[in-house]
């Protein structure tokens, strides 16, 4: 099974967090047109496709410093942070709460990331992989609108003293939420966001407490080197295996002519794919599933040894997946299931319930 590090939502940076996931959790519907009877001076809710496009391109127009909040509603837990960005994409994130997180910091230009832990006093730095190449928004407009009930709140909602315009998402049949959203009028950034889980509970709020559009931001800010020359302060160059993007047209051919590459898996598409190579030269295929508001990872790698079963890592459980015997895991909002077919071990990952999980996985089983 690989190693794949995925950070807990506190630990991505508001700057890329929502430009990377919106394919998957940020659209939204064409909703309340006006009529010609509507008084000229109320507002008017923006159409779909304009709202759209603004979210997914906020990040790359503007500059701002805001804190910003994250609290985990089943545990009572919360994380602070201050989040510094630029218009070029650079980001900062310094952890304010909880204590033990406190003095943490996250920088990134797009190309390189840099973690600083002040406990230990040391500074990490890797290289980030480039995008996919089949990034299509449009088809992720479309799922979302397929598979969700969404709309657009006629009147604008105020967030941190800012215009919102509020979309919720709603489950098939319209019985429990999904997601909302406080969409900033001015920039398209998201200023509030609440997440549901199956049942329709809260169990995840990220949002602004304050923002600042015009902040005096220096550049020194996102300048890591005189922190790594700091006296004290130790720089580890982390081994990241660096992910090539893959068109979607050549996954079939990958691991050997065995990838197990679906375009639809219960009603999750497939939207990217990329390849990499594990350390002793074992390659990795990685392919990325949306179902317009969820994103979920299939990892897959060639078994070495046929007669016995893939090493679960510890802290793995044993659960059956449809025919076969797998292990699962959780880790924060995310949960891990991995199994074997007859020549792959293959790893699904997504900030999905077990059960919402185990039903891509089963029919994966069952298919492959």
């Amino acid at each position: 099974m690989p190693t794949v590090h995925f950070k807990p939502l506190q630990y991505v940076s508001a700057v890329r967090l929502l430009a990377l996931a919106a394919l998957a959790l940020l659209l939204v519907p064409a909703q309340a047109v006006a009529s010609k009877h509507r008084p000229i001076n109320l507002p008017v809710a923006p159409a779909a496709e304009t709202l759209f496009v603004r979210i997914l391109q906020s990040d790359d127009k503007f500059t701002y410093k805001g804190r910003q909040i994250t609290t985990y509603w089943t545990t009572g837990r919360a994380v602070s942070v201050q989040v510094y960005h630029q218009s070029d994409g650079q980001s900062r994130i310094y952890y304010l709460d909880p204590e033990n997180l406190h003095g943490r910091l996250l920088v990134s230009d797009g190309t390189q990331q840099w973690q600083y832990d002040p406990h230990h006093h040391e500074l990490l730095h890797r290289h980030l992989s480039p995008g996919a190449l089949d990034s299509d928004d449009l088809l992720s407009y479309t799922l979302l609108r397929t598979n969700y009930l969404l709309s657009v709140d006629p009147q604008p909602r105020t967030w941190v003293d800012r215009k919102a315009w509020l979309v919720t998402i709603k489950r098939p049949g319209g019985r429990t939420l999904a997601r909302r959203f406080w969409v900033d009028a001015g920039s398209g950034l998201i200023l509030k966001r609440e997440i549901y889980r199956e049942d329709g509970k809260l169990v995840v709020t990220v949002a602004f407490s304050d923002i600042n559009f015009h902040p005096p931001l220096s550049l020194l800010s996102f300048d890591m080197n005189a922190l790594a020359k700091t006296h004290g302060v130790r720089l580890v160059e982390t081994r990241s295996v660096a992910e090539s993007p893959l068109p979607l047209s050549d996954v079939s051919s990958q691991l050997s002519g065995n990838a197990y590459a679906p375009k639809i898996l219960s009603g999750y598409h497939l939207m990217g794919a990329s390849t990499t190579t594990r350390v002793g030269g074992k390659p990795l295929l990685h392919l990325r599933y949306s179902d317009g508001l969820n994103l979920v990872s299939l990892f897959e790698q060639r078994r070495t040894l046929l007669q016995h079963p893939t090493r679960a890592p510890l802290g793995m459980r044993t659960i059956q997946i449809g025919a076969v015997s797998g292990h699962v895991s959780h880790h924060s909002s995310l949960t891990t299931l991995n199994w074997d077919t007859s020549a792959l071990n293959m790893t699904l990952m997504g900030e999905l319930s077990l059960g919402a999980l185990h039903a891509l996985a089963t029919e994966a089983v069952r298919a492959h």
